[in-house]
């Protein structure tokens, strides 16, 4: 029986220890600096992420229409090269 009250006494007095320690260790100008660090930071990053993705997704887009424009480019040369074959042709029979 006693040492089961020496048990709970202890593991109370551990608790109370940790406690008291957890309240010394957190105040709340530690806490509102790290919410600063933290928003500083986040002031600092999120613009970065924000512009760099965004160019990104242009670049990636001017790359699709460069690829539409060289594709139209020689499209256009073919079609004009056929033109020509069928004026000279025209020309020719008549």
């Amino acid at each position: 029986m006693k040492t089961k009250v020496l048990e709970r006494e202890a593991l109370l007095k551990g608790f109370e220890e940790v406690s008291i320690l957890r309240d010394e260790n957190i105040t709340l100008s530690l806490a509102i600096t790290v919410l600063g660090v933290i928003m500083f930071v986040l002031f600092l990053f999120v613009p970065k992420v924000y512009l760099s993705n965004n160019i990104y997704d242009n670049s990636v887009s001017i790359q699709e229409l460069k690829k539409e424009y060289l594709s139209l480019a020689d499209e256009n040369k073919i079609l004009k090269s056929k033109i020509a074959i069928l004026k000279y042709k025209n020309g020719v029979t008549h």
